[in-house]
Order: C-alpha cells, then sequence, then structure tokens
C-alpha cells in the first residue's frame, strides 16, 4: 500500500525554531490532515540525558555571547489531549471553505471554542487554546554555566509545568527546554485514543533518524561521538520512551516475527474471518507439514488494527556515525531495524510531474516478483505547487508512496495546513477529485438508480460515481492475481455485469495504487483495440457500492455495509421497554412497602395498649 510520509523537520521548523507548544500543534495538524508516515530527527542530549528534537546541547554548555540568548516568552500550551483531538489548527480563513468537508473527516479547530469546533475568521491560535504571545529577548554577557542556569530558573519562576519558559537561541536555531520525543509521543498516543472509533483508526508508521546534538558554543560544527557512559541507558531507550504511551498501539518484530513462523495458529492471519486475512498473492508460503510459515509476509492492515487493535509502527532510519554505539538490542522487540519499513525507490521525474524512469508499472509484469515495491519511497522534489500535486499522483500511480522532506508554500503544518493538506489529497488513487463520489437525491437513490456504483474513468484515470442501471463494460480479475485484468465480453448494468466476465475470471476491484494501474492501462488498451462503435464509452465498471446504505461504500454487488446502524424502532423500543419495566417494578416495589407498612401498623394498635404514664406493657386486662 501506498502510504504518504512527511518530515517533521521540514514541515514543522523550517525557521529552525523549535518550541514544544508549536511543535506539537504541527504534529498534530500533520496527523490529522492525513499522513501516514512520519520521520522524526532525533538528537541525543548527554547534557541532560534527553532525546530532543533541537539540534544542539540545551544543558550544562558555556555559550558564548555572540551566539547565545534567552527568549522569555508568554504564551501558554493548549493541552496536548486537546492538540490530538483529530482535529486540525491554523488554516487561513481563504482556505476554510474548501476544505470544511474533509474526506478525512476532520474539522478546523480554529480559535473558537475548541469543543464547538465552530471556525472564525481568525488565522491564529488564541482564545481558549492560545494566548497571545509577547516575546521579550534577553541578552546574555559573558555567558557561564551558572549565568545560563540562573536565567534559565528565573525564567521557569513565571512559567508553569506546561512547558512555558526560555527559548535558548545558539547560531541558526532557537529550542525550548520541552521540544523532546516525549512531546510527539504523548501527542500521538492521545491522536490514536481520539480517533480508535472512527475513520480515522488508520495504522501510522514512525521513523527515527538518530543524531548526537551539537555543542550550544559551535551548533554548526557538527557534534562528537558521546562517551559511553553518556550515552541513552534503560530508562532512555527510545522503546522505553515511546512504549510509555504507546505500548497498547505498537504492532512489533517480535510479534510479526512469532506471526509468521506458524500462519495457521489460533487467531492468526489465516485462523480469522475472510475479511481480515491478507492476500497470500502477495508473499512467499513455506509448508513445513501441516505448518504454514512465511519469511516476507505482512499481515493485512485489518488484521492488524480490527483483529489485534494495534495502530503504530516504529522503525530505524539513518543513524549517524556518532551514535552507532547506541543499545539497539535493547530496542530490537519493539523497534523495526534500518531500512525494514522503508526502501528508497529510483524515480526520475520531469519538471512537468510526470515519472519517466523507474515506474512499477512494467507492460511485459504481471507478477508480483516483477513488480515489487514493498515499503518504496520517494521524496518529493518540484518545487512549486502544481507540479508537486502532478508528481505525487504519478508516483503514487507508481505504486510508490510519496515522500514531503520540504517546506510547502514557505509556512509550517502548525501555521497554515492547507498545502499539506492538498498534499494528502494529491495521493488518492481512487476516487477523482474532491467532487467524488456524487451523491444524487434521496428518493432516487432509495432505488438504487443513480450514482451508487463506481466506475473507472479511462480519461481521468480515477473512479466516479455512476448510475448503476446504465450499461458499461465490467474489469474482471484474472484468479487472484494483482496486476492481471480483463474486460468483459459485453457490456451490462453493474449488478449483472459479473456474468460477463471471461473464465477463471471474477468482477473485481483494485485494491492498491499500483493495481489500479495496471488495470488502468488494460482499460485503456482495450478502448484502442476496440472497434465497438460504444467504444467512446470511457467508463469501466468496478466491484464498488453503496447500494445497501448510502455513502457507505464496500467491495461486493451484494455486500451490506459493516457500520450500517440498527434500526431506529428497534433503538427506540431497546431503550422504552426497559425503561416502563423498570417504573412498573418500581411502582409495585413502593405500592407493596405501603401497603405492608400499613398492616404492619394495624397489627401493632391491636397488639399495644399505652397506659397513663406512657409505657407500654401486654397482659390481661383486669
Amino acid at each position: 500500500m501506498t502510504l504518504p510520509g512527511v518530515s517533521l523537520t521540514a514541515a514543522c521548523f523550517p525557521q529552525q525554531r523549535y518550541e514544544d507548544a508549536a511543535a506539537a500543534r504541527c504534529f498534530s495538524n500533520l496527523l490529522a490532515t492525513g499522513f501516514r508516515r512520519f520521520e522524526v530527527d532525533l538528537y541525543w542530549d548527554p547534557s541532560r540525558r534527553v532525546w530532543s528534537l533541537c539540534p544542539f546541547e540545551l544543558g550544562g554548555s558555556s555559550p558564548s555571547s555572540n551566539t547565545t540568548g534567552l527568549t522569555s516568552f508568554a504564551s501558554s500550551q493548549t493541552s496536548l489531549a486537546t492538540l490530538a483531538s483529530g482535529s486540525l489548527t491554523g488554516q487561513p480563513a481563504v482556505k476554510k471553505a474548501a476544505h470544511a468537508s474533509s474526506r478525512l473527516h476532520a474539522h478546523a479547530r480554529q480559535a473558537s471554542d475548541v469543543l464547538s469546533g465552530v471556525p472564525t475568521d481568525t488565522a491564529g491560535i488564541t482564545g481558549s487554546s492560545f494566548s497571545v504571545s509577547v516575546t521579550t529577548t534577553i541578552s546574555v554577557s559573558s555567558a557561564s554555566t551558572s549565568t545560563l542556569s540562573n536565567a534559565r530558573s528565573s525564567s521557569s519562576a513565571s512559567t508553569s509545568a506546561s512547558s512555558q519558559g526560555t527559548l535558548i537561541q545558539a547560531g541558526p536555531y532557537s529550542c525550548t527546554l520541552g521540544v523532546d520525543l516525549d512531546t510527539i509521543s504523548t501527542v500521538l498516543a492521545q491522536y490514536l485514543s481520539n480517533t480508535e472509533t472512527d475513520l480515522n483508526a488508520t495504522t501510522r508508521i514512525i521513523t527515527l533518524n538518530l543524531h548526537a546534538a551539537a555543542m550550544a558554543s559551535d551548533p554548526a560544527g557538527g557534534s562528537s561521538q558521546p562517551s559511553s557512559d553518556a550515552l541513552p541507558r534503560e530508562n532512555n531507550l527510545l522503546s522505553s520512551i515511546i512504549s510509555t504511551n504507546n505500548s497498547v498501539y505498537l504492532y512489533t518484530p517480535s510479534e510479526l516475527l512469532s506471526q509468521r513462523a506458524n500462519l495457521n495458529a489460533t487467531g492468526n492471519w489465516f485462523a480469522v474471518s475472510r475479511t481480515n486475512r491478507p492476500n497470500d498473492a502477495y508473499f512467499s508460503i513455506e509448508q513445513i507439514g501441516s505448518t504454514d510459515s512465511s519469511a516476507n509476509g505482512w499481515p493485512s492492515e485489518s488484521y492488524v488494527e480490527l483483529q489485534k487493535a494495534k495502530r503504530l509502527l516504529v522503525g530505524f532510519g539513518t543513524i549517524d556515525p556518532q551514535m552507532r554505539a547506541y543499545n539497539f538490542s535493547g530496542d530490537e522487540g519493539l523497534i523495526f531495524p534500518a531500512g525494514y519499513l522503508s526502501s528508497a525507490a529510483q524515480l526520475s521525474i520531469s519538471m512537468a510531474g510526470e515519472v519517466i524512469q523507474g515506474c512499477f508499472y512494467n507492460t511485459a509484469a504481471h507478477s508480483i516478483g516483477q513488480s515489487n515495491n514493498s515499503w518504496a519511497l520517494s521524496s518529493i522534489a518540484s518545487t512549486s505547487t502544481f507540479p508537486i500535486l502532478n508528481e505525487v499522483g504519478n508516483v503514487t500511480a507508481c505504486g510508490t508512496s510519496p515522500f514531503l522532506n520540504r517546506t510547502l508554500d514557505n509556512t509550517d503544518a502548525g501555521t497554515n495546513y492547507g498545502p499539506y493538506q492538498d498534499f494528502v489529497y494529491a495521493h488518492i488513487w481512487s476516487w477523482h477529485g474532491k467532487t467524488e463520489p456524487r451523491y444524487s437525491n434521496v428518493s432516487s437513490k432509495d432505488n438504487g438508480q443513480e450514482y451508487s456504483c463506481a466506475a473507472m474513468n479511462a480519461t481521468s484515470a480515477g473512479w466516479q460515481a455512476a448510475n448503476c442501471n446504465s450499461a458499461h463494460y465490467g474489469a474482471c480479475r484474472v484468479g487472484n492475481s494483482p496486476y492481471d485484468w480483463r474486460i468483459t465480453g459485453q457490456e451490462g448494468i453493474y449488478r449483472r455485469i459479473d456474468a460477463g466476465c471471461p473464465e477463471d475470471t471474477t468482477f473485481d476491484v483494485p485494491r492498491t495504487a499500483l493495481e489500479n494501474t495496471y488495470l488502468l492501462n488494460t482499460w485503456r488498451d482495450h478502448l484502442r483495440s476496440n472497434d465497438d462503435p460504444d467504444a467512446n464509452d470511457q467508463l469501466l465498471w468496478v466491484n464498488f457500492n453503496d447500494l445497501d446504505t448510502s455513502a457507505c461504500w464496500v467491495i461486493g454487488q451484494n455486500a451490506t455495509c459493516p457500520y450500517q446502524p440498527g434500526d431506529p424502532v428497534d433503538e427506540g423500543r431497546a431503550i422504552i421497554v426497559p425503561t416502563v419495566a423498570g417504573i412498573v417494578v418500581l411502582v409495585l416495589a413502593v405500592l407493596t412497602i405501603f401497603t405492608k407498612c400499613a398492616a404492619n401498623r394495624q397489627n401493632l394498635k391491636r397488639r399495644r395498649r399505652r397506659a397513663d404514664d406512657g409505657w407500654d406493657y401486654e397482659g390481661v386486662p383486669s
């Protein structure tokens, strides 16, 4: 599967200003816009024993007066729980309308009440989310270690524990003390928790690039290798920090290897419902006795997310020579090795954003081995907005995940998420444009007459919603092959087009961007070679529809929506019947108590007599 990726350094710190509140907001926006892969540059700061996002050491140094200053700022940090709600912050008013109804079900959270989600015309973050900042720079003279420490202590006295405080400057960089891996890990955990029960409940992949932080006195002069006793210890290991907040969501190397060893074990890949099983056409299987195993297989996303309730994979990326003595063995159970979750695709791109060479689509190749694109990434190189969107779409169509490694429109995603959301939209390989799928009015849709079935358009290369009773050709998959397709011998309506598929083929729908490219070219070849007078019809049925429930698109002509709510009458009855029954029982219980009490009082009067002096007595009256 192709997943859009982004570098946090490029998208969140273009001005080389590393603030924890701004970093949390930017990361939250990138999560909410739909990025699925994140590359994080981490710097080991031995002076504080912290994995920081800041490129230089922030403690125990003696910076010179011409390289270091302290900046005190009064902005307060929005709670990480609020930032990571799956909503977006910081979109300029001019772009709000265009993104008001996002496919990702994320609403823009601007300067309005955070709980209501109703945007205002203010582009910044104010009101209940952030207070207005007033920045004051404090110059530092002959900065000694004690001077730096005292300045920090002085500023921290007027700040809260939510990372208000000092902005420390060294060379071109400026950083706050709280901009570290824990901030990213906490925002991620909160996002995964808050989106657990909606359509944003998808897997995220984090790649960690390891660096050694430079000295504050010479931040541009490179870094030295930390001594053995200054390297991270057990509680500073990356796996320890990440698992503190995210252990429940982690899908780990240990789990993968265990599952690969016996694919048919109880609860494993092939011993679950068919909808959660992986497609075994994409990996090799070895059979030893009655045990099936795989050396290169991966579970399906639905297995990881629905069967195991996991949504996070973490792997190592580039490792600087200074950090090669890091204790990688301590992380091997939870973090995938470098290169395991990514591989660089060698693509040649034209100035117009077209892939000239390196595309995984090959007219002569229809097997997995010939079109292997596991975890393939391609950095997007275009420098203007429109070619970059063209490049993203073309790279995706080639079966490669587009990776954003530069800043868009000279703005970070925390200030303006619009260009970054457009990047993610350009990656969508199925539906064509923001207007698809189209919806007809309810009355006609009830009869399944209009815009409830998906068709591929040979001209636009995307899918569109079409009238199910229109006659078009259909897409037929050969066996279980991902890339081998045939076209039906004649046109037909959606519900009957499966009968037109040739022998050993089935009416189906592409599952990945590269499968879609193979089908698209098969369809275009068919149109070019077909002498049928109806060959001008550009639409091709794919097995995808929302006939059962409006706006719930499913695979299969008679498939039902897995998210369909129950009958409102039944739901009402489920609430009303127990309520009425409870009231009846309560009334009967109260009546019983009153009746019993009344009877007891009568019996007591008959049994007792009260003397003149007030004492009670029993006996035979004289």
